[in-house]
């Protein structure tokens, strides 16, 4: 790979990732990408739709997106994921990104590098011990 190759990621993509299951079919759309020579490359931040996330306190128990998820480019390749379209990105992601920079720059917050579906098992884990207490 040539120093003058260019990341397959840009803002405003929508990239549509394999779910835990059929029905399941989640899209991430890329909001902003940083430069991170030393953590391995980019991070990039990103809104998720169209997943079904089981939340014991959310109306109807299930929530579908998150306005902010930090990832590196491997949750893309390890969720098989298709380049779907474009959007502008979602401003609603930016008080997310802003308490994760903050966590971040102190030491305390990092980026997910795992399949979407793993990173999917884990919010769920976290939000039904949440609401456990």
């Amino acid at each position: 790979m040539s120093a003058s190759s260019s990341s397959p990621y840009a803002v405003g993509q929508l990239w549509r990732c394999e779910g835990r299951s059929a029905d399941e079919r989640p899209v991430l759309l890329i909001n902003r990408i940083e430069q991170h020579p030393l953590l391995g490359g980019e991070i990039l931040h990103v809104t998720l739709r169209d997943a079904r996330i089981r939340h014991p306190g959310a109306p109807g128990g299930m929530i579908t997106g998150m306005a902010h998820l930090p990832v590196i480019g491997q949750v893309f390749e390890r969720s098989h994921a298709e380049l779907v379209g474009q959007d502008t990105p979602d401003p609603a992601y930016i008080e997310g990104y802003q308490y994760w920079k903050q966590s971040f720059d102190a030491g305390n917050a990092g980026s997910y590098g795992i399949a979407l579906s793993e990173i999917l098992e884990s919010i769920e884990r976290m939000l039904s011990s949440r609401s456990a207490h």
